[in-house]
């Protein structure tokens, strides 16, 4: 997703699934695949580093994964507890995240 008015829409009328690193907000699209969004606020996280470390776990995860969800636009935004979780957490965070999306939708 690239333009405000996407990000917009989910986050106003998706659904929301959340743990104490991410909250992801859900929305059916019109497309065949899943589309993603990030949403790392710079008030969260301070330093460019931690939000672009955020930012390429989270595409990665999203790569593996998009195969088992369905046609969907998420929009993923950073929990403070995140900044000092290790790499290996967030994936296993996220991993469950796109499996429990997978089994809703």
């Amino acid at each position: 997703m690239h333009q405000p008015a996407e990000f917009r829409d989910v986050r106003l009328r998706g659904r929301r699934v959340s743990d104490p690193y991410f909250t992801l907000s859900i929305l059916a699209n019109h497309e065949t695949h899943a589309r993603l969004g990030l949403a790392i606020a710079t008030k969260t996280f301070g330093s460019a580093v931690a939000r672009n470390r955020i930012k390429r776990v989270t595409r990665e995860s999203f790569r593996m994964n998009q195969h088992i969800l369905p046609g969907i636009d998420v929009t993923v935004t950073a929990r403070a507890a995140a900044r000092l979780a290790a790499p290996r957490d967030l994936r296993a965070s996220l991993d469950e995240l796109w499996q429990s999306i997978a089994r809703r939708w």
